[in-house]
């Protein structure tokens, strides 16, 4: 009881006001607000020891522009700030249609277009594809199919963009994509940009595209010296039960003439060419000239070649 009635007082005991704040605190607050910093913070005035605040303005950032094949690469973005600057977007009309077939503009997306005299490499063409996407480019989106055949081969590109991702596919208009896997050696870095290599190119041609577009890409290719038959077999004869395969492989052979088929039809000329063989030339026929008697010698020579002679 003793003890109870000596902690009485301290449990009733009245409720401290601070003077210079008005701020009702208890025993517990008291050796906090003797404090004399908490008490100017609280009474939101300035310490006597802070410095004065500089007159001098902060030193300006300047900030660098992101361009717009920022979600490959800041190389690409770099690189892609002055195709970016003259993307051109009009509307589809029988006007820009027939700019587009005299080769005036190129058409890179439905309603978005460039001059051709920037896409004369394989990098502009790259970045010129992620320039047209804009804010719809993704960092695993990958150029393939006949958009990678037109990056290594330049000319005048697809009517769809053909993009690879690993991820899920999105639907975007004029844009054509795929769902797959890539692997390190399926992938070309070409000005920051990710594009397959010819192989995988020419391999997703055969399997995909049709075989009237798909033939003049794969030549192309194989004259530019960037794919070959045998290679392009090999690397057919190692995609198990992927789609399109064994289909690729019989149109590989019409597409592609193999090495071996090519060394039996030609022949080397004089300047270590090859060219294609020659057929044969067949002895000259002798016919008896209308009126005319052949006699003596002449008879017996031609006759040897053509047979008996008949007079007229």
């Amino acid at each position: 009881m003793e003890t109870l009635a000596a902690a009485a007082p301290a449990l009733t005991a009245p409720v401290l006001t601070a003077p210079a704040l008005g701020v009702p605190v208890d025993a517990a607050l008291r050796d906090a607000l003797a404090d004399p910093v908490l008490r100017e913070l609280l009474a939101d005035e300035p310490a006597q020891d802070t410095p004065p605040p500089c007159d001098r303005p902060p030193p300006s950032v300047s900030l660098r522009p992101i361009g717009l094949c920022a979600a490959w690469s800041h190389h690409a973005a770099d690189l892609a700030l002055p195709l970016g600057a003259e993307l051109q977007r009009w509307e589809e009309t029988p006007t820009t249609a027939a700019m587009v077939a005299r080769g005036e503009i190129v058409r890179l997306l439905p309603g978005v277009f460039l001059p051709p005299d920037l896409l004369g490499t394989s990098v502009r063409r790259a970045l010129a594809l992620g320039c047209a996407l804009g804010e719809h480019l993704q960092s695993h989106h990958v150029i393939a199919g006949r958009s990678a055949a037109w990056v290594h081969l330049g000319g005048r590109p697809p009517a769809s963009l053909e993009l690879l991702s690993p991820a899920h596919r999105g639907i975007l208009a004029g844009v054509v994509q795929r769902h797959a896997r890539l692997g390190p050696g399926d992938i070309d870095t070409v000005g920051g940009a990710p594009v397959t290599t010819p192989r995988r190119t020419a391999s997703d041609l055969l399997r995909f595209s049709p075989e009237a577009i798909a033939r003049p890409l794969l030549r192309r290719l194989e004259r530019a010296g960037l794919v070959e038959h045998e290679e392009l077999r090999a690397h057919l004869h190692r995609l198990h039960r992927h789609p399109g395969v064994q289909e690729a492989r019989e149109r590989l052979d019409r597409a592609l003439t193999p090495l071996a088929a090519r060394s039996d039809t030609a022949q080397q000329d004089g300047t270590g060419r090859c060219g294609p063989r020659r057929a044969p030339e067949q002895p000259p026929t002798v016919r008896p000239l209308a009126g005319v008697r052949l006699e003596g010698p002449l008879i017996t020579a031609r006759s040897e070649r053509t047979g008996p002679l008949s007079s007229p």
